[in-house]
């Protein structure tokens, strides 16, 4: 049977366990086994090297991934770990959702899945579920599972498909490098930007600018996150952003200087955070779990 745990941004409530009963259990645990079955059946594993974006059929691996948070010990002891708590636990502070076994050499497995908002079911709203032939009010905070995995810990090796989805669950800061000249080239051809001078753009970027621009171009966000989200965030970041009209769609125009381009390069590598406590906006200077 599978205990399922919740790995959140709260550093209050980092790791916590769901209680279940026994038929919500059984059914579960037969749920994630079968995802368990499918993750990277018959995928040839490609090393990350951070270049490479992986085709149809390839699994992306880390020989030697370091787990900060002990995962591997939570799955191992899971009542060590406090049960979540709808009155003290900001659901929408979930990064992943995980869980895990012993092969039978006695290596422990470590299984995640993606989570964000939009699998919260909130106790603020009226939700109903069909159930019968007739709907029924769910009563109380809840989530939805996602129905794929997104990584695999075995022991220091972490397979793994997107390297957006990744970093939405660990620190990778440790496994990237810096971007060269062809790459801010090709960071300026994005449809999403628009560069006036990339000559300019690439005397500006210092080793610092090199490896945001790096980050944002393997996690493909401009492309996975909507125009107007991104408007929005900003927004509430009170982060500025200008867009110019070019051939009949926006995009954002990068800045010329070099302090308001590393403003927009941390917006864009999601550096910027909101406390669960106080609802206070910050800036981090490291995505390390604490």
């Amino acid at each position: 049977m599978y205990t399922l745990f919740a790995y959140t941004r709260d550093p209050g409530n980092r790791i916590v366990r769901f209680a279940v009963n026994n038929d919500v259990q059984t059914s579960m645990t037969s749920y994630l086994t079968s995802q368990v079955e499918a993750f990277g059946t018959g995928c040839e594993e490609v090393l990350f090297d951070g270049n490479y974006k992986p085709d149809q059929g390839e699994m992306l691996v880390i020989e030697e991934f370091e787990d900060l948070d002990n995962l591997s010990k939570v799955v191992a002891t899971p009542l060590d770990v406090p049960v979540a708590d709808p009155s003290n636990l900001d659901f929408d502070q979930i990064r992943a959702l995980f869980f895990g076994h012993k092969e039978e050499e006695g290596t422990w497995v470590v299984y995640l899945q993606s989570f964000d908002r939009r699998r919260v079911i909130s106790s603020a709203g009226f939700s109903i579920f069909h159930s019968k032939d007739t709907y029924r009010r769910i009563e109380g905070a809840g989530l939805t599972l996602d129905n794929k995995l997104a990584a695999k810990l075995r022991g220091t090796k972490l397979s793994f498909f997107s390297f957006f989805h990744i970093r939405q669950l660990f620190d990778m800061s440790n496994y990237y490098q810096e971007a060269t000249d062809n790459d801010i080239k090709q960071f300026s051809e994005l449809k999403e930007l628009h560069v006036e001078n990339v000559d300019a753009l690439m005397t500006a970027s210092d080793s610092w600018v090199r490896r945001k621009v790096w980050l944002v171009m393997q996690s493909n966000i401009l492309n996975k996150v909507p125009s107007n989200d991104i408007k929005a965030i900003a927004s509430e970041f009170s982060i500025p952003i200008e867009y110019v009209t070019k051939d009949g769609s926006e995009k954002i125009k990068l800045p010329g200087d070099r302090k308001s381009l590393k403003t927009l390069l941390r917006f864009l590598d999601e550096d910027y955070y909101k406390s669960p406590l106080s609802k206070t906006n910050y800036l981090t200077n490291s995505k390390r779990a604490v």
